[in-house]
């Protein structure tokens, strides 16, 4: 956050200046906030009053990020080991045809470790090299017809295993344009469709195509037979509702380097969780939660690679 915020500290008065818009009076206070040492969520949290503002935050928060998730998918499909969450899926998939997914995050590193062993991604987009935002006809291209043998040969429609993936807060290749929402992975015209952090994150969850993607989000919490939390802070509004009343109800399992205040509040009030986290004497030892119950691990099974090696044998 610390980075993001330095990064349009100094982008924002330019593009503002650029494009002879009058939001920089809201700007100023925020960037006086920021200097003073608030948050970006607090900074963000009452100053965006305009649209104007907030697609610029969204423009250049994709701009700030983009840089860093393209050396992280060189490494992704240049390592020589399959990464951790592709064999997470891998694992998953073998004995139902989908798993769910969800990411407050906007880069796009869950659908290319899909990629890297050939799992195919539910994003409720349907299309290639410009997809539109059509949640029946992205489901439906998970169908593929099955041809049985014999002599009366029928065909059947089967389910490919595949990643169903919730992204509440928005993604880098999400678009709006003319009032259409795409996704591209090319810079097309439109308004990025990101919820920035700040006052305007919980009313921009409940517009197209936040609100289906919160929706479903929602539901698959609701209705899982587990929960696996990877380096979430819990401190999002949309999914905390949905997220407090089932990590009661479900084995779950938080891994994290470091858990936030929220996280150990959640893990102290559910029963049936499990913190993982990195030992703060020595991130190569895991420190474990459960209930009252605290131990050492002298392996780093915070980490989701080392885990997947040690639990599932991957």
């Amino acid at each position: 956050m610390a980075a993001l915020a330095k990064h349009l500290r100094t982008s924002i008065p330019d593009e503002i200046a650029s494009q002879s818009l009058k939001c920089l009076p809201q700007w100023t206070t925020i960037s006086e906030s920021l200097e003073k040492g608030a948050g970006l969520e607090e900074a963000l949290a009452n100053g965006v009053a305009s649209d104007d503002l907030a697609e610029l935050i969204a423009a250049q928060i994709a701009v700030c990020i983009s840089g860093q998730e393209v050396r992280a998918i060189t490494e992704i499909l240049s390592e020589s080991e399959v990464p951790a969450f592709s064999r997470l899926f891998q694992h998953i998939l073998r004995t139902t045809n989908h798993v769910d997914v969800i990411t407050t995050n906007y880069d796009r590193l869950l659908e290319v470790q899909a990629a890297r062993v050939g799992i195919a991604v539910d994003s409720m987009f349907h299309g290639h090299t410009v997809g539109r935002f059509d949640p029946e006809q992205s489901g439906k291209a998970m169908q593929r017809p099955d041809n049985q043998p014999g002599k009366r040969r029928a065909t059947t429609v089967r389910t490919v295993p595949h990643v169903r993936l919730s992204k509440p807060h928005g993604s880098l290749d999400w678009f709006t344009y003319n009032d259409e929402h795409f996704r591209s992975d090319l810079p097309i015209p439109g308004a990025r469709r990101i919820v920035a952090p700040g006052g305007n994150k919980y009313r921009q969850g409940y517009d197209v195509p936040f609100d289906q993607q919160r929706e479903r989000a929602n539901t698959a919490i609701d209705s899982a037979a587990a929960l696996l939390f990877v380096g979430y802070g819990f401190n999002d509004d949309h999914l905390q509702t949905h997220v407090r009343e089932q990590i009661r109800r479900v084995p779950s399992l938080i891994l994290s380097r470091t858990f936030t205040e929220n996280a150990r509040e959640y893990l102290s009030t559910s029963p049936t969780a499990l913190g993982v986290e990195a030992d703060s004497s020595n991130d190569a030892y895991a420190h474990v939660l459960k209930g009252d119950a605290e131990t050492v691990l002298n392996r780093p099974i915070w980490n989701l690679n080392n885990l997947v090696e040690e639990v599932l044998g991957k």
